[in-house]
């Protein structure tokens, strides 16, 4: 009896759960930081649980696989009528795209005529701008969306596979635009590490064609071209239902919202657009691409990290409790393995700072 008093406080000391409950906040908070000194933000609190269950991830191209940095290569004048050369044609699309905030609308920027303004503008996502200049209505976007209605071109097959974009004005097919991107240097050392255990796709608003140049250049083995922001979404679903798939979205425009949303995890390029970066549950704001590959990484090892923090306090307690029990261990040697327990615990989460 006399003894009771010391072992219940070695007791007491022996089963505090401080290594438990420092387990897993310890190891969260080490590899955020190191996220974020890395340049890649992390939004939502189910990000680094789920990255490591991901087996496919989806990409979309210009502005995530390309650069962004679009140039105009090739204009196509097809109008019939003499009253526009290809300097009013560039001057009226840049006009219109002037309002639109697709990374396939900057390249127009440097033809823009002050002179010539565009009115009862419509921006429709994912497809293209429509307005009126001088009284006359104009189209401008994807070939898709547009050319329909214009087969009178013996042309009219070939713009729709490869032209990036075309002009319309009054039902007539006056231009036809041809731009080019540059892939993101590190793009290519990315997939190859990502197709090695999981499989890697692209969804795209551009030509089938470009999505197969592309597609192609880094060994993509399913691309999807001409997808407006819900075909994206919906082509996402399909592929969860059918493969049982947990995707990875990694975008930057406003026609990648709507996909970010059906994504188990969706990632921003911190180039992208406003709307695509606050309905993130990932920013890079380094803007690099390779930092998909580090996010995954840091994402696994802090799994692993978690688990050996919990097996250490498990195993921990279950060895000194009987000890404390049977009176072998006294309060202030309790008090030392609790905190040699701890001090360990979090030892073991700093390893998440290193690089």
């Amino acid at each position: 009896p006399e003894e009771a008093f010391w072992i219940t406080l070695s007791v007491l000391v022996a089963t505090c759960p401080c290594a438990l409950s420092l387990a897993t906040p310890t190891a969260l908070t080490c590899a955020t930081t190191r996220l974020n000194s890395d340049g890649i933000m992390i939004k939502s609190s189910h990000v680094m649980e789920t990255i490591p269950k991901i087996n496919t991830f989806a990409f979309d191209k210009t502005g995530t696989l390309t650069t962004g940095d679009v140039s105009i290569e090739r204009v196509n004048v097809l109008s019939t009528n003499t009253d526009f050369d290809e300097a009013q044609i560039l001057a009226i699309a840049a006009a219109l795209e002037s309002h639109s905030e697709h990374p396939l609308a900057k390249p127009f920027n440097q033809y823009r005529n002050f002179k010539i303004n565009a009115s009862n503008i419509k921006v429709i996502s994912g497809k293209g701008v429509s307005g009126l200049i001088d009284n006359k209505q104009f189209h401008i976007g994807k070939p898709s969306w547009l050319i329909d209605s214009f087969t009178e071109f013996e042309k009219t097959q070939e713009i729709l596979t490869n032209a990036s974009c075309v002009l319309i004005h009054e039902n007539n097919l006056i231009g036809a635009f041809y731009l080019t991107d540059k892939i993101r240097d590190d793009a290519q050392s990315l997939l190859s590490k990502l197709n090695v255990n999981n499989q890697t796709l692209m969804l795209s608003g551009d030509s089938q064609k470009a999505c197969e140049t592309v597609a192609k250049s880094l060994s993509i083995p399913h691309y999807f071209g001409g997808l407006s922001a819900t075909d994206k979404m919906n082509k996402l679903k399909n592929i969860q239902k059918e493969h049982n798939a947990t995707v990875a979205m990694i975008g930057d425009g406003v026609n990648d919202s709507p996909v970010f949303g059906a994504a188990h995890v969706s990632i921003a390029m911190g180039c992208g657009t406003d709307i695509a970066k606050s309905g993130a549950d990932v920013i890079l704001l380094n803007n690099q691409l390779s930092s998909v590959s580090t996010l995954s990484n840091i994402a696994i090892k802090t799994r692993r990290i978690i688990f050996q923090n919990y097996l250490w306090a498990f195993g921990y307690n279950a060895i000194v409790l009987p000890l404390a029990v049977t009176g072998f261990i006294t309060p202030y040697m309790a008090v030392i393995g609790m905190s040699a327990s701890s001090i360990l615990v979090i030892t073991n989460s700093l390893r998440l700072l290193k690089k």
